[in-house]
């Protein structure tokens, strides 16, 4: 019976239960080589360093090592840490990563960083990305209600309905840029879109209650839109999201070699 204000016994652990020292693995020195760069204007260079770090560390975990150890100075981008919010993007060891979702024991020993491509360098490891969402800008990304559309009572889609199934194609883009980075013909073709504004765009073409379609689908299967990829699937190659943009500018293609059939036919066979 446990009376209130006793004291009660401490009953410590068999020391058979506590790791001994040589069960814990020792922490491996990884190498690790960093870009730096004081602007875009700069010629690059690299610094390389060893760190200690956990069997369960990631790559962003190695850029904070380096942070408080050789390199204080050293900038990148980062937020949430957990893969959601796409700020932490960057090329390791030739591919682009999310580098808080990548750990460094499925690398290897020896890490290569440098920052997104396609974009300007602000120092270091971060870029600029506002030409990645001018491009975006580009495509009118913002939804416009069809003007049939009660304001009271929204427009609603079952999410069993043909006209969501037709939307719910892989949305869950967090807009990191990797997709852009990756892209051979933004590297090429500077006025080209790139593979998230298109991906994003076709989401909105889809929808049935917004009434921007047609200028919508002029706009991004012009001369800078979809029917400038070539299909090379470096974007869906890369995406951290396991997203195909190639799959979605390939519907795009599919809906612009469509589109004057569709409004010949409307006009024959008015609803």
């Amino acid at each position: 019976m446990l009376v209130l204000g006793a004291s009660i016994p401490f009953r410590a652990k068999p020391f058979a239960t506590f790791p001994r020292a040589s069960t814990i693995r020792p922490m491996p020195k990884i190498t690790v080589s960093v870009q730096r760069r004081a602007s875009d204007q700069d010629a690059r260079s690299f610094e390389t360093h060893e760190v200690e770090l956990s069997d369960k560390a990631s790559v962003l975990d190695a850029l904070f090592a380096l942070q408080r150890g050789p390199c204080p100075d050293l900038a990148f981008r980062f937020s949430c840490r957990v893969g959601m919010c796409g700020s932490c993007a960057m090329v390791v060891n030739g591919r682009e990563q999310l580098t808080c979702s990548v750990l460094v024991k499925d690398i290897g020993n020896t890490l290569r960083i440098e920052p997104l491509r396609n974009l300007p360098v602000k120092r270091d490891l971060a870029v600029d990305m506002k030409p990645f969402f001018a491009a975006y800008q580009r495509t009118l990304p913002n939804f416009t209600p069809r003007d049939d559309l009660d304001p009271s009572d929204f427009y609603r889609l079952p999410l069993d309905s043909k006209e969501w199934k037709a939307m719910s194609h892989q949305p869950q883009c967090i807009d990191c840029g990797a997709c852009y980075s990756a892209c051979t013909l933004v590297t090429l073709h500077p006025r080209y879109v790139g593979p998230m504004a298109l991906h994003r765009a076709l989401n909105l073409i889809v929808d049935p209650r917004d009434k921007s379609r047609s200028e919508r689908l002029n706009l991004v299967t012009g001369e800078a839109g979809a029917f400038r990829c070539h299909t090379l699937g470096n974007c869906r190659d890369v995406c951290p999201r396991g997203i195909s943009p190639t799959h979605s500018i390939e519907r795009l293609k599919r809906l612009a070699v469509w589109e004057p059939f569709r409004k010949m036919f409307a006009r024959i066979f008015p609803a």
